[in-house]
């Protein structure tokens, strides 16, 4: 039987393309792992919520690079841009190669080699709905093969972003990896891994920070659906397992620290005893005349830490 994609951190689902849920921004990754109410001009905001394009900027080209599992390579590619007033779009890829692995027959002798690797491309359409609405949709394919397995999934992302007449709060709600399978990888279909997300954003008036709250996971509230090495989970621990938190230190207006905690992350991806500061993210980007750049550090295996770094151009 074929594995399913590896993991998007701690997940003991049996969904097809787990990577679906790793990050692609640098700023929401250090938000905690996941952001649906930012609304900046930054293309990479769009992974998570597809209304977020209406807020970037005409010809931008984004890239993005993570540090995953040792012999992982993980990296993706945007394109955004305007489409009248109201209107904007966005193409993007994103490819996921496990590196070389043995192949061995049923008494452990090694055969050969081979290579397991996932691909998504996106088309992403956004509208300015109204004065303090927000929409977007996106589509995409989903293409995984490891060895002489393969699966093809097709999936939509619906998104929407409030923002208030004061401009300093921002709300948001997403419906991510609605789909399936066209085809398997053996005769068992599989689940895309579906999740629904809401989140606030709010910026302090008097102070140079912005606060943000994130429910994710809202479609999963049944003990099979989180990890849990000591026994039951309560009602309490459940709900918790749905939060993440961030801030922003917006040093200036081309400058931001961010900082995040996710719950989930803290209590199933620590090992023993000892917790520390796993769930914890940091990151920071910078603006300059056509350029910006995000870097984020945090934890989304067991086994190791990431670092997740964005470029966007505006060309």
């Amino acid at each position: 039987m074929i594995a399913c994609t590896a993991s998007a951190g701690a997940d003991n689902q049996t969904s097809a393309f787990g990577f679906l849920e790793l990050p692609r921004s640098a700023h929401e990754a250090a938000l905690g792992g996941r952001t649906v109410s930012l609304l900046l001009d930054d293309p990479t905001l769009v992974y998570s919520n597809p209304a977020a394009i209406t807020a970037t900027s005409s010809r931008m080209l984004g890239l993005n690079v993570m540090t995953w599992l040792a012999g992982t390579t993980a990296a993706g590619a945007q394109y955004c841009d305007v489409a009248g007033k109201r209107s904007a779009f966005a193409a993007s890829a994103r490819y996921i190669s496990y590196g070389v692995s043995d192949q061995t027959d049923i008494y452990g002798n090694t055969t050969g080699t081979f290579g397991s690797r996932d691909i998504a491309l996106s088309g992403t359409y956004g509208y300015q709905l109204g004065n303090n609405w927000n929409g977007g949709v996106t589509m995409r394919m989903i293409y995984s093969n490891y060895s002489s397995y393969s699966s093809f999934a097709m999936a939509a992302d619906l998104g929407l972003i409030y923002t208030s007449p004061s401009g300093l709060l921002n709300a948001g709600l997403t419906f991510s990896n609605i789909g399936g399978q066209l085809k398997p990888f053996q005769d068992i279909r599989e689940q895309l891994p579906f999740n629904i997300t809401a989140g606030v954003s709010v910026r302090l008036s008097h102070a140079p920070v912005r606060l943000t709250l994130t429910m994710d996971r809202l479609n999963k509230w049944s003990q099979s659906d989180f990890y849990n090495a000591g026994g039951e989970l309560t009602a309490g621990d459940i709900f918790l397992r749905h939060l993440s938190f961030g801030a922003d230190i917006l040093l200036t207006d081309n400058i931001y620290v961010a900082l995040g905690y996710n719950a989930r992350y803290h209590a199933e991806l620590s090992t023993g005893s000892r917790k520390g500061l796993t769930g914890v993210s940091i990151g920071g980007g910078i603006r300059l005349n056509k350029m910006q750049f995000g870097l984020s550090f945090g934890k989304y295996q067991v086994s190791t830490s990431s670092l997740l770094f964005n470029l966007a151009i505006n060309i």
